[in-house]
């Protein structure tokens, strides 16, 4: 009898129970920010939003511009300090807002979407680094410094050095030489370069370049792979890195990505126009945060968020890149591209030297 009404009891206690579950917290406005420095950019931008939380979709929501983006009066202090290494303020940049036209479609809003931006001149006192002008220190530090509605945001990061390129593979006489003697096969071609101060994480593409031509109409095009990824032990010293360019990947690689588009048979012939190394590079902060959002290869999904944002969510680093553009691959390399098991099919059509006469002509 007592285990009979205790049953009832409690029966009667959870069906007097609601079954609604609010999920939804209390509003409390969170601000998340993005910006990537680049010495070689005079113009930066940075995102800075909001989160949101509603009932309903949050796909739905990721699509109306207000649920993201504050309101000109809700940010009432915005600029990047460039801080020296004794820790004072060599000199500041506001931020301003400017709206793109052009993003493509995707979860959030678009195509028009609010970015702030700061510019950096061009510091007469700083040498260009091979050539290449820079517009920020790479020695110093930029801190980014926002008041939104009230809420004080900062940030801090280094900039990325530039890095150097061995003379081999940055020189554009320097053939690239994917094939080993005749007859003995496929070779590999080794990339080198060495790391400077706050270079983190470097990772290596290559892109063949190379006219389609069908019937009367040239068609420029290009096929860009990630040759693989790069860690430096430590990022304050310089350190020798290098990345293996397998020959046999690159014509099968070739092969397949051309006959993917399923238009290679109509081409009347094409064109090789050259070849390139891209190089691109993230610091620590970039580096720390690209690494905890890849994706999960192994058992264990959990993993921490990671923000070195104060006040807000996000992401305050910086990168650089560096390309060779315009080499050209040797003889052997070429009569391969032309003839060989994987390509021989796709009318490929190469001269001996950047701007000789055709072999096909």
């Amino acid at each position: 009898m007592k285990r009979t009404f205790l049953l009832i009891t409690a029966a009667a206690t959870f069906a007097g129970c609601s079954t609604e579950l609010d999920i939804n917290a209390p509003y409390k406005d969170i601000s998340v920010v993005y910006g990537l420095l680049n010495m070689r950019d005079s113009v930066h931008l940075v995102k800075i939003n909001k989160a949101y939380l509603g009932e309903g979709d949050a796909y739905t929501f990721a699509q109306i511009a207000d649920s993201n983006e504050y309101q000109g009066e809700d940010i009432t202090y915005a600029k990047v300090f460039r801080i020296g290494s004794s820790g004072a303020v060599i000199d500041s940049f506001p931020l301003d807002d400017t709206l793109i036209t052009n993003r493509e479609p995707g979860n959030f809003y678009s195509p028009v979407q609010k970015l702030f931006y700061f510019r950096t001149p061009f510091a007469q006192m700083l040498p260009p680094l091979n050539g290449t002008r820079m517009y920020l220190w790479q020695d110093d530090r930029y801190e980014l410094r926002l008041r939104a509605k009230g809420n004080t945001i900062t940030g801090s990061t280094e900039i990325t050095n530039d890095f150097s390129i061995a003379a081999q593979d940055q020189s554009l006489d320097a053939e690239v030489n994917l094939m080993n003697p005749v007859g003995t096969g496929y070779g590999n071609y080794e990339f080198n370069w060495t790391a400077r101060s706050d270079c983190k994480r470097f990772v290596i593409s290559y892109r063949l370049r190379y006219d389609e031509i069908r019937g009367n109409d040239t068609l420029p095009r290009a096929i860009t792979q990630k040759l693989g990824t790069r860690v430096t032990e430590n990022s304050q010293n310089n350190e020798e890195l290098a990345i293996i360019f397998s020959g046999e990947s690159f014509y099968s690689t070739v092969s397949t990505v051309i006959r993917s588009d399923g238009n290679h048979a109509s081409a009347d012939r094409r064109i090789f126009r050259g070849f390139d190394f891209l190089v691109e590079v993230a610091n620590d902060d970039f580096h720390t945060y690209l690494t905890l959002t890849e994706p999960i290869s192994g058992i264990i999904e959990d993993r921490p968020s990671y923000s070195n944002v104060t006040g807000a969510y996000g992401v305050w680093g910086s990168r650089t890149n560096k390309n060779v553009i315009g080499k050209w691959l040797n003889p052997n390399s070429i009569e391969e591209l032309i003839n060989g098991g994987h390509t021989g099919d796709l009318n490929f059509c190469v001269s001996i030297a950047p701007g000789g006469p055709l072999l096909c002509d």
